[in-house]
């Protein structure tokens, strides 16, 4: 377990001295062995720390006993508001490229990156807030017309609904949790705000890009680039779908309705009982034991498409899929069962580089996103289609042929909502509702009248994953660049060659964060992240 195992009597002294006498640990650490100590020590209470935060938040959503999130919560507070342990890190951050310890080095970065994120997420006020948030927009009851209506239902009836004033009743829904939320989430951003600018940064999102190491402007850059490119096309798909939805000026809640239309491939090809069988055949063939991965599975309502949460990486990993229907449940659960992969697959015996996903710092979440995207992008394949649906070479084609429009609208709404977000947090201040309209306006082609009520504050990923909508858009990039990559290397056989499930493992998995995951991309596709592959799929070239 121990990385000195013959001085098992001196790990024990030492670490229990050091953790006795935490007022003046740097005092105490003067060698590398030491250190070393120190770290082993320090890492084995953030893990306990993450993994009552996991159980905490699958209890949440699962339902299946009682969470603690205050108590989860507080076993971090303890870490990361402790300033001795954070001076500690600072001093021998400063001496790393002496200690002729790569991993090491590595090690007291994370550690680094995750004091300046830490010391905001164990902020008493903030995770106050954060936690009363996360339980309201939970636990919410939609109702419509007296009844009441889960977040799913919403959903299938927004595609399926023939009547548009019947579809815009449909999407006011969640205004009613917006009303309800909007006051608690502007104090919440404004409280991010105040503690990153006192730890040196413009707001909290810039300090959010900094910890994953995003380089501010170059995201700006490329977003702002994706949708350049990408607005004729999407200008193409709204005065096409205003044909086929017969109807003369087109609103943000038809939106749904018409990527269902453009979709040529049936919800009957993809049965929702059927969904584990499939997925776990498909990850047999192409060479995972799938049948002694610690990976669990349940279907249920929550205020997400799908969530993994890595319990206690490697050994723990479980997700929730929230029943929609037809092929976006499996393009989810794809997405999900990659996270819960990724998770499994990580070979690195030390916490804080295995990639929790709790505190800003301790990993980048557009790679995490990315590697899991990979797994969905498979579902899009017409080979993939033929040999695991019931779907005929006719239907794998035709849906081929017409996927672009649904994805140039995830594309845009994903863009709509990084920028909404990222407005926010430059001032809280300000008009959200009006912001709001103004990002439909530019990023969705579409407006919104002033005396509708505004919906941004029933997101829960504001609270719960804040600063985090690029990596959706990035996730994209890195799925389609290293898809890119397995079409190459393994051309027809990717679906079922048992020989993939190694290389994925070795490239993307294994090392967890030892790496940034910049480097990681490029070592695994041979070039820096760009959006060449990705636009490719949209159909539009660079």
């Amino acid at each position: 377990m121990f990385r000195y195992k013959s001085h098992y009597t001196y790990f024990l002294i030492v670490s229990l001295f050091l953790f006795a006498s935490c007022e003046h640990p740097r005092d105490t650490v003067s060698t590398k062995n030491e250190l070393l100590i120190y770290l082993d020590t320090l890492e084995q209470a953030y893990e306990e720390a993450c993994i009552q935060t996991g159980m905490a938040n699958w209890n949440l959503y699962s339902g299946e006993a009682v969470h603690n999130l205050d108590a989860a919560k507080a076993k971090f507070a303890k870490i990361f508001l402790d300033s001795s342990n954070k001076k500690l890190i600072e001093v021998w951050r400063g001496k790393s490229s002496a200690l002729a310890d790569d991993t090491l080095a590595r090690r007291l970065e994370l550690w680094w990156r995750c004091f300046l994120g830490g010391n905001i997420y164990s902020d008493s006020a903030i995770a106050a807030n954060e936690n009363y948030l996360q339980k309201k927009i939970t636990n919410f009851k939609f109702s419509y017309l007296g009844n009441r209506i889960s977040l799913a239902e919403i959903g299938t009836r927004l595609r399926v609904e023939q009547n548009p004033k019947q579809r815009k009743n449909y999407w006011l829904i969640t205004s009613q949790l917006s009303d309800n939320a909007q006051d608690e989430l502007v104090e919440l951003v404004k409280l991010r705000n105040e503690k990153a600018k006192q730890l040196g940064f413009y707001n909290y999102y810039s300090l959010s890009l900094f910890l994953q190491q995003i380089k501010e402007d170059w995201l700006l850059k490329t977003l702002n680039n994706l949708e350049e490119k990408t607005r004729a096309n999407f200008q193409e798909f709204i005065e096409s779908s205003k044909k086929k939805l017969k109807t003369k000026k087109f609103h943000p809640w038809d939106f749904d309705a018409a990527v269902y239309r453009w979709a040529s491939i049936s919800d009957s090809h993809f049965p929702k009982d059927s969904i584990f069988p499939i997925l776990h055949r498909f990850h047999k063939n192409i060479g995972f034991k799938v049948d002694s991965l610690p990976i669990k599975e349940t279907i249920k309502d929550i205020p997400f498409g799908g969530l993994n949460i890595g319990i206690n990486i490697p050994h723990d990993s479980r997700y929730l899929l929230n029943p929609i229907t037809g092929k976006r449940f499996y393009n989810v659960a794809f997405h999900e069962y990659g996270h819960a992969l990724h998770t499994v697959h990580t070979h690195i015996r030390y916490p804080i580089l295995k990639g929790y996903e709790w505190i800003p710092g301790a990993s980048c979440g557009a790679y995490a996103e990315g590697v899991a995207e990979l797994q969905a992008e498979f579902v899009n394949d017409p080979e993939w289609l033929r040999t695991y649906t019931s779907a005929s070479q006719d239907d794998a084609e035709k849906y081929v042929a017409t996927r672009t429009f649904g994805d140039l609208y995830y594309l845009r709404r994903t863009l709509k909502d990084f920028f909404f977000e990222y407005e926010m947090y430059k001032n809280p201040d300000q008009d959200l509702a009006t912001l709001e309209r103004e990002m439909y306006k530019k990023y969705l082609l579409v407006e919104i009248d002033s005396t509708m009520p505004h919906r941004y504050a029933s997101s829960i990923w504001y609270t719960m994953y804040p600063c985090y909508y690029q990596n959706y858009i990035l996730s994209k990039m890195i799925s389609a660049q290293v898809y890119e990559v397995i079409v190459n290397k393994f051309g027809s056989s990717k679906i079922s060659n048992p020989e993939l499930s190694g290389w994925i493992i070795e490239h993307l998995y294994a090392n967890g964060e030892v790496q940034e995951w910049y480097e990681r991309i490029r070592n695994t596709t041979g070039k820096s992240l760009e959006t060449g592959a990705y636009l490719r799929t949209l159909k539009i070239m660079d």
